[in-house]
């Protein structure tokens, strides 16, 4: 659900209290801004009824459960908003080396990064299935508005929403990297279903069968 008016200060300072504690209560929230729980409560109503944070009642030793919210993942995004033109900026930049063999070298550390920083996270995943899962799990803790769907016989990670709109408007092969980490971490080839690039309402990566040749996979990576 949109917030009927653009987050403030104070708001953006909430949700990265929230994100960086991994959590807080009224209380610390009152603390942090030097305001009153019934405005607290009030600001938190709100982002709460846009979807951007959400509560949980968490149980203590002593007395009674205490109210906690947390961050979601639209509200990462949202967070996420003011970096998103110096994200469009440096891969302006990287994209307009002259020099291929730079060009590429440094594209290709990003993927690297980014694959290495998600393949950290898999642990105990022995199959492309578990891997698949945990992988949509870590990138929506991270942000991203993904799923995994085994539906119909077939590995699929279906992002609604595109997490680099931006950068997709400038340069399809950000698309690329995204679908060659994605390869990368899973360790099986990953073919385009769809893109929200080219009109379709998410982007569907499909996984494909871990038989497939590694020539198959050096060929898909090289595209």
């Amino acid at each position: 659900m949109a917030m009927s008016s653009p987050l403030d200060a104070r708001d953006r300072e909430i949700l990265e209290h929230l994100h960086q504690s991994a959590g807080g209560d009224i209380q610390a929230l009152c603390e942090l801004l030097g305001v009153t729980r019934t405005a607290v409560r009030q600001r938190i109503s709100r982002l709460e009824g846009a979807g951007m944070i959400a509560s949980e009642l968490q149980s203590q030793t002593r007395g009674r459960p205490r109210l906690l919210y947390r961050v979601t993942s639209e509200g990462l995004h949202e967070l996420g908003e003011n970096y998103r033109e110096l994200a469009v900026v440096l891969w302006e930049a990287i994209a307009g080396f002259e020099d291929a063999e730079i060009r590429t070298t440094l594209i290709g550390r990003v993927q690297n990064s980014l694959a290495e920083r998600f393949r950290r996270q898999l642990v105990g995943c022995d199959s492309v299935d578990e891997r698949l899962d945990q992988l949509a799990e870590e990138m929506k803790s991270s942000g991203f508005n993904i799923e995994s769907d085994h539906s119909g016989g077939l590995r699929i990670l279906r992002e609604t929403s595109c997490p680099f709109p931006m950068l997709a408007d400038v340069d399809e092969a950000i698309c690329q990297v995204e679908r060659q980490v994605l390869q990368q971490v899973l360790g099986a080839p990953v073919e385009f279903r769809s893109r929200c690039r080219d009109g379709h309402g998410c982007c569907e990566f499909q996984v494909m069968s871990t038989t497939a040749s590694v020539q198959s996979l050096e060929s898909s990576s090289s595209d």
